[in-house]
């Protein structure tokens, strides 16, 4: 293929082009830098200093682990909390090096029951979770309402791991550390990216980059920039509820319901309560119910859409693509904080080795794609409307 800068410009060449918005482009950038890989951060937004989704920094999927267990099998589930501590991990050593909390919270998080056979589940759950090495505890209808401001929950597991952060404030962090390891910036936001023989081109308003491999890592529109994503993830508008609490309300930190529809986060004395993204049950009920259940203070509900993309697992895609030369992170709903940093390290091994070490439950592979025949013309994507 002919590479084509814009204004008649040869394009700037790197190792890599790190394709993304938010916390898992930071990662990336970060991880691949630490590598002494020559790395170009190119942000899909107009507006780089946009942060989609909440900071919950949390073990597992948002479904009682029996569940998980009946879908994944036993080794497969402990696996998938095993990744959320390997996240942590990651996250803790970042946090310690810079010498910025950006809001850590470690207090432990909960799983919320909805109804009786949740509970139920979710008591199970806790003696499993237990024999794999998670701590944590379960409480019932009666105890979630005497330590808490709440009703209208069966029950609740308390993960001693969980935690949560300032996702505004990390994401600053993680780019500004990533540029001190090296990572360049390239002037967004994305207009137009290429694949072929060569490699990728990635066009901006001003320049284009040249890299021998493309990283995809973002928190939305995956599936609009790179067409093997659209068979694989559900692009949505994620629902968005924000609210004052009453003064002195004490809520379930870290919370997401066992359905796994609906998160919330507390920070600052508010409550912001997200869908988890497109799936067969809707949150949309549930974000008109809860405020009822929680200490909301009167008149200060605010409701907006931020648009957000999953896969109908609930679990990212982490890992190269059928073409070896680009891998993807992406698919993490409103919860990047939870696997971003871990898998900016499975796609940093991936690059420097040329194996895939992410676990098989998060694997891109793991959702087949259309494969693109060799013959076939280069790809080519622009942003809807361009």
């Amino acid at each position: 293929m002919r590479f084509l800068g814009f204004g008649g410009r040869s394009p700037r060449e790197t190792a890599v082009a790190v394709v993304g918005s938010g916390l898992p482009a930071a990662a990336a950038a970060l991880e691949l830098a630490r590598r002494g890989i020559a790395v170009a951060v190119v942000e899909t937004q107009a507006d780089a200093g946009e942060v989609a989704g909440l900071g919950l920094v949390v073990l597992g999927p948002p479904r009682p682990y029996p569940h998980v267990v009946a879908e994944q099998g036993r080794e497969a589930a402990r696996l998938l909390w095993a990744v959320g501590r390997e996240n942590h991990q990651r996250l803790r050593t970042i946090l310690e090096e810079s010498r910025r909390d950006c809001g850590h919270h470690a207090r432990g998080g909960f799983l919320l029951a909805m109804d009786r056979q949740e509970a139920e589940s979710l008591a199970e759950g806790e003696d499993m979770l237990r024999e794999d090495g998670f701590p944590g505890e379960f409480l019932d209808h009666y105890m979630l309402e005497t330590r808490f401001d709440v009703s209208g929950f069966t029950a609740g597991y308390w993960s001693a791991d969980d935690g949560d952060v300032d996702l505004r404030q990390l994401v600053r962090l993680v780019h500004r550390a990533a540029r001190e390891q090296g990572a360049q910036a390239l002037p967004g936001p994305l207009r137009a990216l290429e694949l072929g023989a060569g490699g990728a081109v990635v066009h901006t308003e001003r320049s284009a980059l040249r890299a021998e491999r493309l990283v995809l890592a973002t928190d939305r529109g995956a599936a609009t920039l790179l067409p093997p994503l659209l068979d694989r993830l559900q692009p949505g508008g994620g629902t968005r509820v924000r609210f004052a609490l009453q003064k002195g309300a004490v809520l379930p930190a870290s919370a997401r319901t066992a359905d796994g529809r609906l998160a919330w986060q507390t920070s600052r004395g508010t409550l912001t309560l997200a869908g988890l993204g497109p799936g067969p049950a809707s949150p949309e009920d549930l974000l008109d119910v809860l405020p009822e259940r929680l200490p909301a203070a009167p008149g200060t509900i605010q409701r907006w859409i931020e648009p957000d993309e999953a896969t109908l697992d609930g679990l990212p895609l982490v890992g190269p693509l059928e073409d070896p030369r680009v891998a993807v992170a992406c698919g993490f709903g409103p919860l990047a904080a939870s696997h971003a940093f871990a898998a900016a390290g499975w796609i940093a091994d991936a690059v420097t080795s040329g194996r895939d070490p992410t676990p098989a439950p998060l694997r891109a592979s793991r959702i087949q794609g259309p494969r693109r025949d060799p013959g076939a013309p280069a790809l080519r994507a622009d942003r809807p409307g361009e």
